[in-house]
């Protein structure tokens, strides 16, 4: 650590006096291709594919009880998000711009992850989302729905049972498509 410090006060000192060090010339240079680019495969948990959602009740963001077991019927799309969760904060937006477009042929449900109340309320408002929020601040339902990444989303079809899950940011261009493949259209 005393030498990383040293280090920036070197160039410090070196940039201010005007005279800028060399630049280093990387020996290797790292290329990605887009499969190393989608963070899905090092960051999902356990296989919840055809699994059904819990059966209890959870609280809402807003007050009162909620449970997935209220949604039984109709494709669900169930949204893991944070409010220190920048990807989160940015996808929002556009689920609630789908959810809006869709009405009440799909519902959408966002589960806040470990949130003051506070917090989440005001990620809530200033992204405009009016879609039901579950609260999670044990972290115990993500947990059991193999949640590892933030965002991740699951896609379930009117039985209950998650067809797909998605970690990582959706656009809406993106989460349009998969909830096509949900409904069959």
């Amino acid at each position: 650590m005393a030498a990383l410090a040293a280090a920036v006060v070197t160039v410090a000192v070196l940039a201010s006096a005007g005279d800028a060090p060399p630049r280093p010339v990387p020996e290797v240079a790292l290329e990605f291709s887009g499969e190393d680019q989608d963070v899905s495969p090092g960051l999902v948990g356990p296989d919840v594919t055809g699994a059904a959602l819990p059966s209890g009740s959870f609280s809402r963001l807003e007050g009162g009880l909620g449970s997935f077991a209220d949604y039984r019927g109709t494709p669900l799309v169930v949204n893991f998000f944070a409010s220190w969760c920048a990807p989160c904060a940015a996808e929002m937006p556009d689920f609630e711009s789908v959810h809006q477009d869709l009405g009440d042929r799909v519902a959408f449900v966002g589960v806040n992850l470990r949130d003051q109340v506070g917090a989440a309320s005001a990620l809530v408002e200033s992204t405009g989302v009016t879609y039901d929020v579950f609260r999670d601040p044990s972290g115990d339902l993500a947990t059991a729905m193999g949640v590892v990444a933030m965002p991740s989303t699951l896609f379930v079809a009117p039985d209950g049972r998650v067809v797909e899950v998605k970690a990582g940011e959706l656009s809406a261009d993106e989460l349009r498509q998969r909830v096509d493949q949900l409904v069959g259209t």
